[in-house]
């Protein structure tokens, strides 16, 4: 399913104090980074806070790196703001539209997207990947209303992952394998990738 990825991406390769933790300017939380996120949201306070010592690297000027990273540095301020808003803050923001900042689903989501960041510091797999299949593996279950019936001969629909994945700029390839781990998981089914078993152990235990 996932491509090689460079070293500079693949968190195999980096060092210890690639992945830090900041205070919170607002509340004095402890915020963790990963040293290519521009900013994270504050989980005490929600005050969205910049990373002071973001590294991008290589995705400076490589061609892949909007595939990697889930937007293009190129086209962001030296700080990370305006165009580098990453993939998971999209989606985060077309799931509070679609289901509200208050429910359950959305906390149980946030929850889930800290655990596989976690197990993304070891296992290898594409954060490109991981981080959108985490946060809808649940999205069109919580829309059983708009569930197409006609779901014989082919795979079950996913209305809503399929169009947040777009609106996000997701390539088709990587919204391809986001859709492919979501339906397995719900199938009963594994998939032999580190990027399923990162998005199965981020759940364990947190779906019935």
């Amino acid at each position: 399913m996932s491509k090689t990825m460079c070293p500079g991406q693949d968190t195999r390769y980096w060092r210890p104090d690639d992945i830090f933790t900041v205070p919170c300017g607002s509340c004095g939380a402890s915020i963790e980074f990963f040293k290519d996120e521009a900013s994270r949201r504050c989980a005490g306070c929600g005050t969205r806070v910049q990373n002071p010592r973001l590294s991008m690297g290589c995705a400076q000027w490589c061609e892949h790196a909007k595939e990697c990273l889930g937007y293009d540095p190129r086209l962001s301020g030296e700080d990370g703001t305006g165009a580098g808003q990453s993939v998971a803050d999209i989606i985060l923001s077309a799931l509070r539209h679609e289901c509200g900042d208050g429910s359950a689903f959305l906390e149980g989501a946030r929850s889930a997207l800290e655990r596989a960041r976690n197990h993304l510091k070891s296992n290898g797999a594409n954060p490109g990947v991981v981080i959108p299949a985490v946060l809808l593996l649940m999205a069109d279950r919580e829309r059983p209303a708009e569930r197409s019936s006609a779901t014989t001969g082919g795979p079950p629909p996913l209305p809503l992952t399929e169009k947040i994945l777009k609106e996000a700029g997701v390539s088709m390839n990587t919204a391809d394998d986001v859709c492919r781990i979501i339906r397995s998981y719900h199938a009963g089914e594994i998939i032999d990738s580190p990027e399923f078993t990162a998005v199965r152990d981020a759940y364990s235990g947190s779906i019935q």
